[in-house]
């Protein structure tokens, strides 16, 4: 903000000071959301290489009838 506004940056007179500051702080939960996801990414794959299904040909028909027939989990 200083950089933009010079020495009036630094106080809170301007709403520069506070974007700045919550700036901040969505960068840390961005990249929180984004190590997240490559970790349950990573675990996923993992699984999915270990069971072997990789090298099969996908069914996506007999898929969709397994996703038909599954009850939705509710998690509370």
């Amino acid at each position: 903000a200083m950089q933009v506004m010079g020495g009036i940056g630094y106080t809170s007179v301007f709403p520069i000071e506070r974007i700045h500051r919550d700036l901040r702080l969505a960068s840390i939960w961005t990249g929180t959301n984004e190590v997240m996801a490559m970790i349950i990414a990573h675990e996923w794959y993992r699984e999915y290489f270990k069971s072997g299904r990789a090298s099969q040909p996908r069914d996506y028909e007999a898929d969709a009838e397994a996703a038909m027939e599954m009850e939705e989990k509710i998690y509370e």
